[in-house]
């Protein structure tokens, strides 16, 4: 696109110049056909100034073409801002929720720690209780034993 315009400008140019080069023949007087009448007229200044008028017709179609495409990529680049807005306002949404998320776990998961350490604590103060209940009663077994045990031996010397 870049190397039409320098080309339909030197295209311009070698015709301005082919005009000039060729004035007095453009200009010469000549029998016109309009197929439903004649007349005597110009006939290169005629076709100079419709080819004038063509390339008129064909900047403004190309200008018009140019500026609707300028439009159009506007456009799209602003429904892009908003569609890139929406998705980042989206990826915020959903980022706070995966906060809370953690948040809410990790509460849960300190509130088990404390219920683990109290059930913990508790095991810990039943089996304290179990163990002395348990010595209390091996130390009273053991003074029933020793009781017996001095008993059966200051009976055991009498009987001798």
């Amino acid at each position: 696109m870049h190397i039409l315009g320098p080309i339909i400008l030197a295209a311009l140019l070698l015709l301005t110049l082919f005009a000039l080069a060729n004035w007095a023949t453009l200009t010469a007087s000549t029998a016109i056909s309009f197929v439903v009448f004649d007349t005597q007229g110009p006939l290169g200044v005629i076709l100079l100034g419709v080819t004038l008028v063509l390339v008129g017709l064909f900047a403004l179609y190309a200008l018009s073409m140019r500026t609707s495409m300028l439009m159009e990529s506007r456009r799209h680049n602003h429904e892009m801002q908003t569609q890139r807005k929406l998705a980042e306002s989206a990826e915020a949404s959903r980022l706070k929720t995966l906060r809370e998320q953690m948040e809410h776990e990790f509460i849960q998961m300190r509130q088990l720690i404390e219920q683990s350490g109290e059930r913990v604590t508790a095991t810990e103060k039943s089996l304290r209780s179990s163990l002395e209940e348990a010595a209390n009663g091996l130390a009273a077994n053991l003074g029933e034993i020793e009781d017996k045990l001095d008993r059966a031996l200051t009976e055991v010397p009498r009987q001798i």
